[in-house]
This record gives C-alpha cells, structure tokens and sequence, in this order.
C-alpha cells in the first residue's frame, strides 16, 4: 500500500553548496516497513507555502549501514529541493513514503561478477548505494564506475567515495569543465565518448551487468552503444532522475469519448468521470477532482502512482519504472495511464 508515514528528520549535512544529505529517524515500529534495498528511493510529501508536494529520492547509504538517508541536490524553480536545502532543520517532520524501485541488482556472497556503473552529478544516488552494497556483499565481484561531474569541488560524495580503499572498485571520474590529465576522461559521456572509453579499454562491454543513472540523453547513448556492441538489453538497467522527453510517449487512441474511472485507496472507493480529449491520465485527472494520490515525477520514471487494475483494460504512454512481470500482474503507472475500455477500476491498495 502506498501509505505515508511522519518521520523526524533526524540530521541534516551540506555535502555540496547545492545538495544536501536529509537523514530520517524511523522509530523502531516502522523499521520493517523502511527496509530498503539498494538502490532504491523514498518519496517524501510537505505542503511547502500552501501546496501539497511530493518528490522522490534515492536513498544514498547501503542497506547494511542501516541508516535512512536520502540526498537532495538544489535545481533551479524546484520547490521541495530549495526547502531542503535552504528552510528545512532538524527535527522538522516530513511524511515519507516506504522504499519502491526496481533498481536494485541481486546480489549473492557466492557470485563473481564485472558491473560497470555509469552516473552523472546527482545520479550518483542510487549507484553509490549499488555500489557499496557490492563491495559489502561480493567479495569476489569487481567494479568499474564512471563518474561524470562539472568539477571535482562540485562532486557529490567526493570524499566519501575516496574513502573506499577495496581493490575491488575502479573509479573513472569525468569533468565537463576541468582539464584531466587523461583526455578521454573529460566531458561528458554520449555514444563518441563510449566508443573512446570502450576503445582505451576502459568501458568494458563484456560486463555482467551494467547501471546507468543521470539525464535522459546520456542514459539512453550509452544503452543505445552498449546494444551496438551487442551487450544483451537485460543486462542494462538504469534509472532516470528527470521525467523523459514527451516525444518518447506513445500515443493511445480509444474509440469512445469519456470512461467511468474508479480509484481504490486507503480501503475506499472513489468515482469520477474521464474526459478523453481534456485528461491527460488518470492520475492527473484524480488529482483534479481533489483526490489525495501518492505521486512524484508524473513522467513514468518512478513507482510512487503504481497502482493494479482490478476491471477494465489501460494502457500506458510511457514506461521505464515496472518491471516486465509487474505489468504482466496488471500494475500501471497511473501517471501515464489513459482507459481503453469505457469502465476502469484500478486499486493503489493492492
């Protein structure tokens, strides 16, 4: 179910001028529900002047540290990145919702694997997490990162990552606008610098597996590249931190004008009215008749609107957060989900 839950923000630290680390206490009651695997994210809900809003975030430490902390880095017009950074104090209460995301590798003590992870400024999140979980878990698995950062003062987790002293882990860090003493690890990483990385025998494409987070276009080369290369898809899993591009979208076409929507949640049952040539989802149209559902990109990116359909048929515009088998099973992501029968009825409760 995708109930919120108050926590107490428990420590607050500045990791970069722009970012900053939100660690939450969770009291020993909801300590199963935040169980988290690696990888994964939070959605956290605050009425910030007045409006109600909700962003997601990957939670940076491992789940062996046993510590509730996620990173928010400060973006120009962002609402809940700038209270973070600039309004928000300890002991302060924000309501979190239980990790989602299937970001997440499955890691055995008896595996020996190559992962190469590919993150690009705050991207570094989620992979930071996948990695020390690795190295924590797989003592025979090695790991080459790549780090793309404006410069290294700007770089999230600098100092941490430098900490790390196990032989297992190699890291490749790239600069948009500082000189690097190795040419090929300057700027950032698209398809060209892919084939000069792979070329210097640096990216390796015979890696078990592979994880990309950052902006849509680097993620999309370098998968595109890989693919090239004829690296297996299923080996490649990544996690975008903006909503993609809407050209990306497909669109869906029905046959009938309006659809009785009913939307599950908390236990009750809400009905409303679907307009095909006005809503743009059900979610987005939810929201407008005053429901109260969890969501944060909107773009197809994230879990937080995954819902299950219980009658009816839908169809997604986007996805790049459910899993094969998730959809399979008849969960959506509301957020970009549009009826294809004239009757639906989706549960966020399943």
């Amino acid at each position: 179910m995708n109930n919120f839950f108050p926590l107490t923000v428990k420590e607050l630290k500045k990791v970069t001028s722009d970012s900053v680390s939100i660690t939450f206490d969770v009291p020993d009651n909801l300590k199963e529900q935040f169980d988290f695997k690696e990888g994964q994210y939070i959605t956290l809900k605050k009425e910030i002047k007045g409006e109600n809003i909700q962003r997601a975030y990957s939670i940076w430490k491992a789940p062996y540290e046993n510590v509730l902390s996620v990173l928010v880095k400060k973006v120009e017009n962002g609402i809940f990145s700038t209270y973070s950074n600039e309004d928000l104090k300890q002991g302060d209460v924000i309501e979190v919702m239980a990790p989602q995301g299937n970001f997440v590798p499955e890691l055995n003590s008896t595996q020996s694997k190559h992962y190469t992870l590919i993150a690009a400024g705050s991207g570094i999140t989620p992979i930071f997490s996948i990695l020390k979980q690795i190295l924590k878990t797989e003592a025979g698995s090695t790991i080459d990162l790549f780090y793309v950062n404006k410069t290294k003062e700007s770089t999230i987790f600098q100092s941490e990552l430098s900490d790390i002293t196990s032989s297992n882990l190699t890291i490749h860090s790239l600069y948009t606008k500082e000189a690097s003493s190795n040419t090929s690890l300057e700027g950032r990483i698209d398809k060209l610098k892919c084939k000069v990385l792979h070329s210097t025998n640096l990216l390796k494409v015979d890696s078990d597996e592979f994880y990309l987070c950052g902006p849509e276009q680097m993620i999309f080369d370098v998968k595109d590249y890989l693919v090239e290369e004829k690296v297996n898809e299923s080996k490649i899993k990544f996690e975008l931190f903006t909503a993609v591009s809407s050209d990306k979208a497909e669109e869906v076409v029905t046959d009938f004008s309006e659809a009785q929507i009913t939307i599950t949640i908390d236990d009750d049952d809400f009905d409303y009215i679907y307009k095909v040539d006005k809503a743009d989802s059900i979610l987005e149209e939810g929201i407008n008749q005053g429901l109260d559902l969890p969501y944060s990109c909107k773009g197809g990116v994230c879990c937080t609107c995954r819902a299950k359909v219980i009658e009816g048929t839908a169809k997604m515009k986007i996805n790049y957060a459910l899993t094969d088998q998730e959809v399979e099973d008849g969960y959506v992501l509301t957020c970009q989900t549009v009826p294809t029968s004239t009757v639906l009825k989706v549960s966020f409760d399943d």
